[in-house]
C-alpha cells in the first residue's frame, strides 16, 4: 500500500495532471434546503451530482459532484448537511495549472473514525480511457496524505480483468467490499461521441493490514450489479445482472440465501438498514451480451425506488414524480433515503420515509 502526500503524491500519481486535494469550505451559497416536501430535490448542481453516501452517524452527506465552472469539468466530494443546503466541505483539486487534465473523484465510503475510501480517476481532457484509478483512502478532516489501495485496472484470479470499482463498503475498520466493474467503449454510428459502458462484474473484498492489502473475490457473485453491507462483518447484501433477486450472504460460511426476490423486472443498487431494504426495480435497464465488446454488459438508465419491509416482505413503491432514480442511500436511522434522479443530468433527491 502507498502512501502518497495529498499536495506531492497525487501529482505523481496522476502523472502529468498535477492535482492536488484538499477540503476548503466554500464562501456562498444557502444554510437551508432550497424546498420541502417529499421527495424534495437536495442539489442544484448544473453538473452531475452522484454516490451519495451518509456519515455513519447520520450527520452529513457525502457525495461526488461535477465542476462546470473549471475547463476539465473535474468531480469533487462534496459534505453536505443531513437536511441539505450549503456544502460544508468540499475535497477536490485546487491547481489550476491542471486544466487541461480531469480528476474525478467518487464513490466515496466514509468510516465512523473520520476515514473516507473513495475512487480516483485521472485523465487527460482528450483521452476516451483514463490514465490512473485507483481506490484510495484519506480523511474527511485534513488530507495531509492518502494512501492508495488498489490500482486498476488488474486481472482477477480467473483472468478476468476489473477495470474500475464502484459502491465502496466499509464492512469494518479493515474491510472494504466493492463492486469490480469492466469498463468497455462503444461509438454508436462514425460521427457519434464514445459511450463508456460499465457493468459489474464480481463483488471484491479488499482487507487492510498496516502497509498491506490483500483482495479476494466472493464466490457466485460474477456479472453483480450492486453490493451492500448486511448487519454485521460478516454479512453482505448483493444482486446479480439480469436477476429479481436480492442475496444475502454470510461470508465465514458461504452460506447463501434469497433476501427478497421482486418476482419481475431487474433489480440493482441495494442497501440495506435493519430490517429495511432499497432497491431500484425494473426501469430502463436490460442485461444482455454485448456483441462488440464480446461479454455480458447492463444497460441502465435508472428506474423506480422500492422499499421493502424483511420481516414482513412487503414492497412500497416511492413517489418519484415520474424520475428515474439510481444509487439509493439510506440512512443509518432507516428513515431518509437520497437517491440520484437521472435525467440529461443527475440531482440529489431526499425521501421521508414511512
Amino acid at each position: 500500500m502507498r502512501r502518497l502526500t495529498a499536495a506531492v503524491g497525487l501529482a505523481l500519481a496522476l502523472a502529468s495532471c498535477g492535482h492536488s486535494a484538499s477540503f476548503v469550505a466554500p464562501g456562498t451559497g444557502s444554510d437551508r434546503p432550497f424546498a420541502g416536501g417529499s421527495p424534495r430535490r437536495l442539489t442544484f448542481n448544473l453538473g452531475d451530482d452522484r454516490a451519495p453516501a451518509w456519515l455513519p452517524d447520520g450527520s452529513g452527506l457525502v457525495y461526488s459532484f461535477q465542476r462546470l465552472d473549471r475547463p476539465d469539468r473535474d468531480r469533487c466530494l462534496g459534505l453536505l448537511p443531513p437536511e441539505g443546503g450549503r456544502l460544508l466541505r468540499t475535497l477536490c483539486d485546487a491547481n489550476p495549472a491542471a486544466d487541461d487534465s480531469t480528476n474525478v473523484l467518487t464513490e466515496p465510503a466514509p468510516t465512523a473514525g473520520g476515514r473516507l475510501a473513495y475512487l480516483l480517476v485521472g485523465s487527460q481532457a482528450i483521452d476516451i480511457t483514463p490514465g490512473y484509478t485507483a481506490v484510495v483512502l484519506g480523511t474527511l478532516g485534513s488530507p495531509a496524505a492518502v494512501q492508495v489501495l488498489r490500482t486498476f485496472p488488474y486481472f482477477a484470479p480467473d483472468t478476468l480483468r476489473h477495470d474500475a470499482a464502484s459502491q465502496l463498503r466499509w464492512l469494518d475498520t479493515t474491510t472494504v467490499v466493492y463492486l469490480a466493474e469492466r469498463v468497455g467503449y462503444e461509438r454508436p454510428c462514425q460521427r457519434c461521441p464514445v459511450d463508456t459502458l460499465r457493468t459489474g462484474v464480481d463483488v471484491v473484498r479488499l482487507g487492510l493490514s498496516g502497509n498491506a492489502t490483500s483482495l479476494a473475490l466472493i464466490p457466485g457473485t460474477r456479472f453483480a450489479s450492486s453490493v451492500a453491507a448486511g448487519e454485521s462483518a460478516d454479512i453482505i447484501y448483493y444482486t446479480l445482472g439480469g436477476d429479481s433477486r436480492v442475496y444475502r450472504r454470510v461470508l465465514s460460511s458461504g452460506t447463501v440465501s434469497v433476501a427478497h426476490d421482486f418476482g419481475s423486472g431487474i433489480v440493482r443498487d441495494v442497501q440495506v438498514v435493519g430490517a429495511r431494504l432499497i432497491a431500484v426495480v425494473g426501469g430502463g435497464v436490460a442485461f444482455a451480451f454485448d456483441s462488440v465488446l464480446g461479454y455480458p454488459i447492463q444497460r441502465d438508465r435508472g428506474g423506480p425506488l422500492v422499499l421493502v419491509d424483511l420481516a414482513s416482505g412487503a414492497e412500497t413503491v416511492l413517489p418519484g414524480n415520474a424520475l428515474a432514480f439510481r444509487h439509493p442511500a439510506l440512512a443509518p436511522s432507516g428513515t431518509r433515503l437520497v437517491a440520484e434522479a437521472v435525467d440529461s443530468v443527475a440531482d440529489l433527491w431526499m425521501f421521508d420515509l414511512p
